[in-house]
């Protein structure tokens, strides 16, 4: 039985835990747009002539899978995705953010949570430009933004480990933990210091790293007597892992 399965089993047994939830969830639905996405002044952007290599750089800082491109008056342009970077690792020296800028899709700011994901669903993305009633944009807003900010409360209540037991040598493991953490936990467990270097912050830069592709569901690495198994993707994201000592 998976770990989610066993999650829902675990709050489902109470009908006063369901209640509570179904309340959170319709008062999530009410809230603006406003609540959940990221202002202008904190989107992490790209300038349209930027070369691929040095795109390079902040991806290492903030691994995001995707970038708004501005152009050179400032003007959001686009949406840069990460894929297509890793998709073009042998010409970034050669290639700009313009050329592989996808269009970019606008949302409304007065638009309540649940018309928002009904919105990006039916146009079959994650991400969009927030506007105001000007046209003018005034910040970003993802899927995932969305939907935590309706779970966000109730994962609260029901934190789940970023790391959770399967066996003795086995752990499946968030992949967007950040190495430290990784590392921290693995000491302390096992009392075994183990070397990950790498130029990303999280384990899943780490794997697309060590792959130089885009990770499937299957995909094993195996360094430093551990095994790191894809076990969960999300389009070109990598959610879990399951890590196991050899």
């Amino acid at each position: 039985m998976s770990e989610r399965l066993k999650f829902a089993i675990r709050i489902l047994r109470s009908s006063k835990e369901v209640e509570k939830i179904i309340e959170k969830v319709i008062k999530a639905s009410e809230k603006s747009v406003l609540n959940a996405m990221k202002p202008k002044s904190d989107i992490i952007t790209l300038n349209e002539n930027m070369l691929l290599s040095d795109v390079h750089e902040i991806i290492k800082n903030y691994n995001y899978t995707k970038y708004p491109v501005l152009d050179k008056e400032g003007n959001f342009i686009g949406i840069f995705y990460i894929r297509d970077f890793i998709r073009n690792l042998d010409r970034i020296y050669e290639l700009t953010v313009r050329k592989l800028t996808k269009p970019p899709i606008y949302i409304p700011y007065n638009y309540n949570i649940f018309q928002a994901i009904e919105f990006l669903r039916e146009k079959r993305i994650s991400i969009a430009l927030v506007i105001d009633e000007h046209g003018m944009v005034i910040g970003m807003i993802t899927m995932e933004d969305l939907v935590e900010e309706i779970v966000g409360d109730i994962k609260g209540e029901y934190e789940i480990s970023n790391i959770v037991k399967i066996s003795d040598d086995e752990y499946k493991v968030l992949a967007s933990i950040s190495i430290d953490e990784f590392l921290e936990f693995w000491e302390k467990t096992f009392n075994t210091k183990i070397e990950l270097d790498s130029d990303f912050d999280t384990l899943s830069g780490l794997i697309i790293q060590k792959l130089k592709r885009m990770p499937k569901v299957g995909d094993k690495i195996k360094f430093d007597g551990l095994i790191f198994e894809v076990i969960d993707v999300d389009g070109y994201r990598i959610k879990f892992l399951k890590v196991k000592r050899i």
